[in-house]
């Protein structure tokens, strides 16, 4: 499987190995980090692993683009995306945001960024992408360019944004997930698995049970929400510091029923990001871009 350093896909993925569900249901898992968002795209992109996370929009464009890659289940809502700002800055909502360097973690094309532009233009009336107000930065650089003034205001993910929202150091100015829920009354999804069809049409058992070691794992995690404090420890965290990033982590875990009509829901912010984004995105979602073969039966 392949995912970014230190994602709290992370904490799932260790939670699979240290309590042998792996092994439970068949299958070997071994895990890949790559720096930088488009070196995992490029990654699943190209067959170099079985398994990936990453946003799902993202992953229906290169669908209809031709790379035979699907979106097998859910896995972010995208609860801790946030949007940061030092903490004495002037800046209060994404209103505030018109006219103001921004930096995303997310590219231009991931699913971060698609969404803080959809929110932008849709419910505040401007686009900085359109005015070249938003560049793009690894998340690890964010928090220095907000402290160094470089940027006004940074999209971040956790746990870069929980480590930084407990320094004290910065403030959120938004939950993206949270306002879009809040203005469209739909919930996002964010981050999804996904595997390409060479795999999943060859290895559909082990496809079949790498989902469910997943969902295995979310439920032990949801149970023992104490595996978060090495992985908080890990990121420099204090006590406090890791009951918030186990807080907003437990509430982006999607865990909600992944079948045709949860499919046919994301639609509406297809409609949305095509809006914004142009000619040749999401034009087309093709169905093939999903599936929902490998969900245990309930």
């Amino acid at each position: 499987m392949g995912d970014m350093p230190q994602s709290l896909i992370t904490v799932v993925y260790q939670v699979i190995v240290d309590q042998g569900l792996d092994k439970k249901h068949g299958i070997q898992v071994s895990r890949q980090a790559y720096p930088t968002i488009e070196g995992l795209f490029n990654a699943v992109r190209g067959k170099q692993v079985d398994v990936g996370f990453g946003g799902w929009t993202a992953f229906a464009q290169f669908r209809a683009q031709g790379y035979p890659v699907l979106n097998v289940y859910p896995v972010g809502r995208g609860a801790t995306l946030d949007v940061l700002v030092p903490v004495d800055s002037e800046l209060q909502d994404l209103e505030d945001l018109k006219g103001k360097r921004i930096v995303s973690f997310a590219g231009a094309a991931g699913t971060g960024t698609v969404l803080l532009r959809v929110l932008l233009n849709d419910f505040y009336g401007f686009d900085p992408a359109e005015t070249g107000d938003l560049q793009y930065a690894g998340p690890g650089v964010i928090p220095n360019l907000l402290e160094s003034g470089d940027v006004a205001a940074g999209l971040l993910f956790d746990p870069m944004a929980a480590r930084a929202l407990a320094s004290g150091k910065f403030r959120s100015i938004g939950n993206l997930g949270e306002l879009y829920k809040a203005r469209t009354g739909d919930d996002f999804l964010w981050i999804s698995m996904i595997t390409n069809d060479g795999f999943a049409d060859g290895h559909a058992d082990a496809m079949a049970g790498f989902l469910q070691a997943w969902l295995e794992a979310l439920a032990y995690v949801r149970e023992h929400p104490q595996v978060f404090q090495a992985f908080g420890e890990q990121m420099g965290l204090d006590a406090a510091g890791v009951e918030l990033l186990a807080q907003r982590a437990l509430l982006d875990y999607d865990t909600s029923p992944w079948n045709r009509r949860y499919i046919d829901g994301l639609m509406g912010f297809a409609e949305r990001a095509r809006r914004v984004m142009g000619k040749g995105y999401l034009e087309t979602v093709p169905e093939e871009a999903f599936s929902t073969r490998f969900v245990p039966a309930q």
